[in-house]
């Protein structure tokens, strides 16, 4: 018979297994493993992950302490505004309460250092305000990766930087960058915890600053006090400094093309550092005191204009010793003065302008320069003056006692990508994965910091997406180096950590941070699997590479790995083209992306704007190459209950505001609301954007509903190109929750030129004093203005030929001047029997160079043309009308030489009857390359 147990024995037995239970759950709560370190870019230090998660409620708020409300209202302001659509309300107070992020300084903190600490209750972010900024940045960047954007792994952080300063230079002088595309910049460091912006605004190529009193000397295209005002108050915003550059006194053309007699008189001095590189101007002789006290009103004005504690004037590549050594009036100067060398004028100079900037409360700050061309005698430069060292001699300007900022250019920290396509990772674009794993400065306390210097040399005329494209990567693995973050594997790894995290709130994305990788089987070369096998030591060496996703997919983002740091494998990757085919691996494929430019030996992100599936997707080598490819990653983007479509035509209005729609699709069964729409259009070369306005969205789409919104975008006063557009979509599908879903579309249209000065791509004519910029032939020679006009091309005067009257083009010097022509479509107007191209070629075949092209009427019909160009030096033309014979041109290195530099009239039939609506120009090269055959348009007649 079975005994029951007595209720005080059953009690006993139940209270032992209790603890038994709680002995055996005990050490699995133990063991849970800690949260590892979320992606951050720059990683995070030292992070020591807890258990669970943080989620951000309904009622959740950002709370400011209120004993240091004056130092972080106005940033917990900005960090909710970037938080966007979480709309958390920013209220002061003690202490937080459930689901509230709390910001508190902490008196005796470096500035940029702070505490982050999430627990499952709230987070709070402790440090100097600097610091409590740069926490809210990476609160911002865990939620923005996180899905839902609503919850924060459980631990604590303690950073902070270990160089002061971390910069980036930008060269405006040698190519104007959009006030929008500078701002952008700024908001990228800011989210990088990059807190530096070096502003180089003038040069030899360009003065791009409007000062008070010197009407005349700025460039066509520079910015007014007004932006300077605009871009200060907006780097103060993201705690970036300014350092503000004016060049002097070297890399001065600019300036004594403005006012000669800044010039020398010895012919020695009017070279560029060594013999042989002619330039009259690119010195100041500054032995004059007429061109001292010039000089002082300049840096007097400019002082007026920025507000920053540092700035930066330069001083350096002035001519060598021995030049120097060849001018009777610097030698003569120098002993007046008591100078034991010539090269202490230079020195001295540098130390009047430290004195007239410390006049201004402000620090001098110079290149690093007098060590190349003989050091100094008799003069020291003052030790107050901080060393921007850019020649690998940082440890020579440490020795003397300077602080030092370190540029080193033989350690890869300058980008500069030269004529396109670009140079890879050449001699002056950063090896990523050396500055990444092992570069790091002298460890001195004098080492005030490190920064990345972007040049526009050689590539005058194109856009500022081509100098960001060469930028992007180097600014990623900056941030990491300079704050010394722990290194996620290779470069390689920490740049797809990036990607995933994406740009700063505001900034357009380069891909599709929400992307994820497409998997399927290899077709396409024998070796096609090497593609896509995740390791960079292979690659496929066929003409393409394909992959069968299995079943139709959206392509959002390509990203493709070189194959080696080699300049041949790089360049071979130019022209290479991403396909989508619907029918087979090879059959109804149709170009979602392609390389434009070389890329470096880093991940290439091409973005597609294509909404249509492909089941079939493959790279495919550009003609006469094979694969340089190493890795390939076709992403699609998450799917997502409430779909988005953006509707736009294929040409944007340049005359009026246009309208896009926007399409909303729930395809649930259960409502979404707090829906929150933002549009924009981001112009793909000058990265301008247009942000689109809307009626009020309604408050919830309900179930299988589609609703549809006009958006209106403001392409009246845009600049012609391609804009893309873009959707981003947030919402809520569970109630009471503080979750938000997040879906995008893309699409791609054009605001068309509406004449043919508005394609003006190219710079072919410089005016004599200040030659540089031009570079009609790939090999930087232009034409004279001077001689053109003394040959009947005068800017804005009418030039006769065959019948034709044209007008030269009206453009400042230094700007562009003429149209590349590859296949744009310029608008025209009248009846006539004859359509007239004033225009040239250079590198054409001994035959002429040869392009075919159409004219195209209102009634739709089209006239085919072909024309026979000959080159610009051709001694005895053919197949085309001389209009313009000039006879000197502006060679490299600012050379004038005496040669044969013709443009000619072209003619084309037309049908007298039929109204003209536009020509076709026809194809070509989209940038000028040296040897490469290319037509220059300069004006068109009816």
């Amino acid at each position: 018979m079975r005994r029951l147990m007595s209720m005080p024995t059953a009690l006993a037995v139940l209270a032992a297994l209790a603890v038994l239970a709680a002995l055996t759950v005990a050490p699995t709560r133990a063991s849970a493993a800690p949260a590892a370190a979320p992606e951050v870019v720059p990683a995070l230090r030292s992070w020591n992950g807890g258990t669970g998660t943080f989620s951000l409620r309904p009622g959740s708020r950002i709370v400011v302490d209120a004993a240091h409300a004056t130092d972080l209202l106005d940033d917990a302001r900005t960090f909710a505004a970037d938080l966007g659509t979480t709309r958390l309300p920013v209220v002061t107070g003690r202490r937080p309460g459930r689901g509230d992020i709390f910001l508190t300084s902490r008196p005796g903190e470096a500035a940029e250092a702070y505490d982050l600490t999430v627990d499952a209750s709230h987070v709070t972010i402790s440090g100097g305000p600097t610091g409590v900024f740069y926490g809210e940045q990476t609160v911002e960047q865990i939620l923005k990766s996180t899905p839902g954007h609503a919850t924060l792994p459980v631990g604590t952080a303690h950073e902070r930087p270990v160089r002061p300063e971390r910069g980036v230079m930008i060269d405006t002088a040698r190519e104007y960058w959009p006030v929008a595309t500078l701002l952008d910049t700024i908001r990228q460091m800011a989210w990088m915890k990059l807190n530096t912006f070096h502003w180089h605004v003038t040069d030899s190529e360009a003065f791009r600053l409007r000062l008070p009193g010197y009407e005349g000397l700025a460039a066509a295209r520079s910015y007014s006090p007004d932006d300077v005002r605009t871009i200060e108050a907006y780097a103060r915003r993201y705690h970036v400094s300014v350092v503000p550059e004016l060049d002097i006194p070297g890399h001065a053309t600019s300036l004594t093309a403005f006012r000669p007699s800044l010039r020398w008189d010895c012919p020695s001095m009017n070279q560029i550092i060594h013999a042989g590189r002619v330039d009259p101007g690119f010195t100041v002789d500054i032995t004059k005191q007429a061109n001292v006290a010039w000089l002082d009103g300049l840096v007097e004005s400019f002082l007026s204009v920025f507000h920053s504690p540092v700035v930066h004037l330069g001083g350096d590549e002035t001519p060598d010793a021995t030049l120097q050594g060849q001018c009777p009036e610097l030698g003569a100067y120098a002993k007046s003065q008591g100078y034991a060398k010539t090269e202490d004028v230079f020195l001295a100079y540098e130390n009047h302008l430290d004195d007239l900037v410390r006049g201004h409360h402000r620090t001098l700050e110079i290149w690093g320069w007098w060590p190349q061309v003989g050091g100094g005698g008799s003069i020291a430069v003052d030790k107050d003056v901080h060393i921007q060292a850019w020649l690998g001699d940082e440890a020579t300007f440490l020795a003397q006692g300077y602080h030092v900022l370190v540029s080193n250019e033989h350690s890869r920290l300058y980008v500069v990508p030269k004529d396109p396509p670009g140079t890879g990772n050449g001699n002056y674009i950063p090896d990523d994965a050396a500055l990444y794993g092992s570069y790091a400065p002298p460890a001195s306390s004098q080492v005030d910091g490190v920064q990345v210097a972007e040049w526009g040399d050689n590539a005058y005329p194109m856009p500022a997406a081509y100098f960001a494209h060469y930028l992007r990567r180097p600014m990623q693995i900056l941030a990491s180096s300079a704050w010394n973050g722990p290194r996620s594997g290779s470069h390689l790894d920490y740049e797809l950590t990036a990607d995933r995290i994406g740009n700063a709130p505001g900034v357009a994305e380069t891909g599709d941070p929400t992307a994820t990788v497409l998997h399927g089987t290899p077709n396409g070369a024998d070796n096609a699997a090497a593609a896509f096998d995740g390791d960079p030591a292979t690659a496929f060496t066929g003409t393409s590479a394909g992959m069968d996703v299995g079943q139709a997919a959206q392509v959002s983002e390509v990203r493709l790995l070189p194959r080696s740091n080699r300049t041949a494998d790089l360049a071979a990757l130019v022209g290479g083209r991403i396909q989508g085919c619907g029918d087979g691996p090879d059959t109804g494929c149709h170009d979602l992306a392609k390389v434009r430019w070389t890329p470096t030996m880093d991940w290439l992100t091409l973005p597609v704007d294509d909404a249509a599936r492909y089941r079939w997707l493959r790279y495919v080598s550009p003609p006469g190459s094979t694969g340089a490819v190493a890795e390939i990653q076709f992403l699609t983007p998450p799917a997502s209950p409430l779909q988005v479509r953006v509707q736009a035509p294929p040409r944007l209005s340049p005359s009026a505001p246009t309208t896009v729609t926007v399409t909303l699709t729930n395809t649930s069964d259960r409502p979404a609301d707090h829906l929150s729409l933002k549009v924009t259009a981001n112009g793909r070369a000058d990265q301008g954007r247009l942000d689109g306005a809307q009626n009020p969205l309604p408050g919830a789409i309900g179930p299988r509903r589609t609703i549809a919104i006009p958006v209106t975008l403001p392409t009246g006063h845009a600049a012609a190109g391609d804009y893309r557009i873009t959707a981003d979509l947030t919402y809520r599908q569970n109630p009471g929750s503080a979750e938000r879903l997040t879906t995008r579309a893309t699409a791609l249209s054009t605001v068309p030129v509406v004449s043919l000065t508005q394609a003006f791509d190219d710079i072919a004519t410089t005016d004599d004093t200040n030659p540089q910029r031009g570079n009609v032939d790939g090999a930087m020679s232009s034409f004279s203005r001077q001689d053109l006009a003394a040959a009947g091309a005068a800017p804005g005067k009418p030039v006769t030929a065959d019948g034709f009257r044209y007008i030269w083009p009206d453009t400042p010097a230094g700007e562009p001047d003429n149209t590349l022509a590859h296949g744009q479509t310029i608008p025209l107007s009248g009846r006539t029997d004859r359509v007239g191209l004033l225009a040239t070629a250079t590198y054409a075949p001994s035959g002429n160079l040869t392009g075919t092209g159409k004219l195209t009427y209102t009634d739709g019909t089209t006239t085919p043309f072909t024309i026979s160009v000959p080159d610009w030096s051709a001694a005895s033309p053919t197949g085309a009308v001389v209009a313009v014979h000039g006879t000197k041109v502006n060679g490299f290195g600012r050379a004038q030489l005496t040669r044969t530099a013709n443009v000619y009239s072209l003619a084309i039939a037309s049908d007298p009857t039929k109204q003209l609506a536009s020509i076709s120009l026809p194809s070509g090269p989209e940038w000028v390359t040296g040897k490469a055959p290319a037509l220059h348009v300069f004006a068109v007649s009816t």
